[in-house]
């Protein structure tokens, strides 16, 4: 990883040389504000600092093998037989404990299938079964889907897929039953920060949404950006406001953005785009609380991406929830196992807000109904005969 200091005379000024140095996927480790000259730190000139770093991308042709290991593929690492006399070779050590690690991680995804013991249904249903477990959904999910079926359709019924599927989708309706896109207010501003973490499509998210009210509905909006650890988020959200001809402020700290909201109080809605957090991050998180703490948002949405695996969304939800007032499911269009989200929403007593299935903006985004969640959980094709 490369380091760098940055310095200059605003935010602006600062940002533009870390690009500059460090392109768009620099990450920023901290930031300061300092006077420069001046009588025992009086009356000098205000700096920003930016330390910012680069992740170094590693070149597959300089990786040798040592005299302790054999390479049969390049993605297979054989131990070899130590040598008693040899010393230890860091370089070797990390590949060997990096290919346990991975070892280790398919055979827990491989035992956490074996929790569930797979109901055996008739024929006709069972096809069923099949269809939605490869959606992704619980097997638990699954057996009442089908006990449903199997309890309010007579048994020559169960061939008939419209009905089934009908059954079915009545049933995920209900699931899904809590849905809430924004609603407007007439007497002040509506606040709305998008939170979760990284990426999940927060940034791509915000400028659908600001696109949709600004451009489609006619509304005066503002745009804040907290998402300084990114160059390219900033860069990303700066370009939105341009596109769409709507003020973007960047805030570095809790104080500055209760300044930024304090400018955009004539506007109908503002939107806040907030870094990724790690849910296992108790220092992410806290900063996270401190910055929605002073926006006091209306709505607080909790990205989740379709993408991720239902046991890492489950455990993503229990971090967020405290902080959360609505759901938004990104990237349905990335997976064939969307069906996976039901198994959130069975748990959840957060309303879904928004869907979005790809990456044109402002198009490929929706407000949540039961009905669309149902037909995502679903997909579009039947089951085969």
């Amino acid at each position: 990883m490369r380091v760098r200091r940055f310095v200059g005379d605003n935010v602006s000024e600062t940002m533009g040389k870390v690009k500059r140095e460090l392109g768009y996927e620099a990450v920023i480790l901290q930031t300061r504000e300092f006077r420069e000259g001046g009588f025992l730190g009086l009356f000098g000139t205000l700096k920003v600092e930016i330390t910012a770093a680069i992740e170094e991308k590693p070149v597959n042709e300089q990786i040798k093998p040592t005299s302790n290991y054999v390479y049969d593929t390049p993605e297979v690492i054989q131990p070899a037989r130590p040598v008693s006399d040899s010393k230890d070779q860091p370089g070797a050590l990390q590949m060997e404990m990096k290919s346990m690690h991975l070892m280790l991680e398919k055979m827990n995804k491989q035992m956490e299938g074996l929790g569930e013991i797979k109901s055996v249904w008739p024929p006709l249903l069972q096809r069923w079964a099949d269809h939605l477990q490869n959606r992704g959904i619980s097997g638990t999910l699954v057996k009442r889907l089908i006990t449903d079926v199997q309890h309010t359709l007579l048994e020559d019924e169960w061939g008939n897929d419209s009905q089934v599927c009908s059954r079915i989708e009545a049933n995920i309706i209900e699931i899904c039953g809590l849905t809430g896109p924004i609603q407007s207010k007439q007497d002040k501003p509506i606040i709305i920060a998008l939170i979760g973490p990284t990426g999940v499509g927060k940034t791509t998210t915000i400028g659908k949404l600001a696109a949709s009210f600004s451009v489609v509905d006619k509304r005066k909006i503002a745009l804040i950006t907290a998402d300084t650890y990114r160059v390219a988020a900033v860069e990303q959200i700066k370009t939105f406001g341009e596109i769409i001809g709507v003020p973007v402020e960047v805030v570095m700290t809790p104080s500055e953005l209760h300044k930024a909201l304090s400018l955009h109080m004539d506007k109908e809605l503002i939107f806040i785009d907030t870094a990724g957090r790690s849910p296992h991050h108790d220092l992410h998180m806290s900063e996270l609380r401190a910055f929605l703490n002073k926006a006091k948002p209306d709505f607080s949405m909790l990205v989740m991406s379709a993408t991720t695996q239902p046991a890492d969304q489950l455990r993503i939800y229990q971090r967020f929830e405290a902080l959360s007032t609505h759901l938004i499911f990104t990237k349905l269009d990335e997976t064939e196992s969307a069906g996976a989200i039901l198994n959130l929403l069975g748990q959840t007593t957060l309303p879904t807000a928004y869907l979005t299935n790809g990456q044109n903006v402002p198009n490929d985004i929706v407000a949540a109904t039961p009905n669309r969640l149902a037909r995502y959980v679903l997909g579009e094709e039947m089951p085969s005969a």
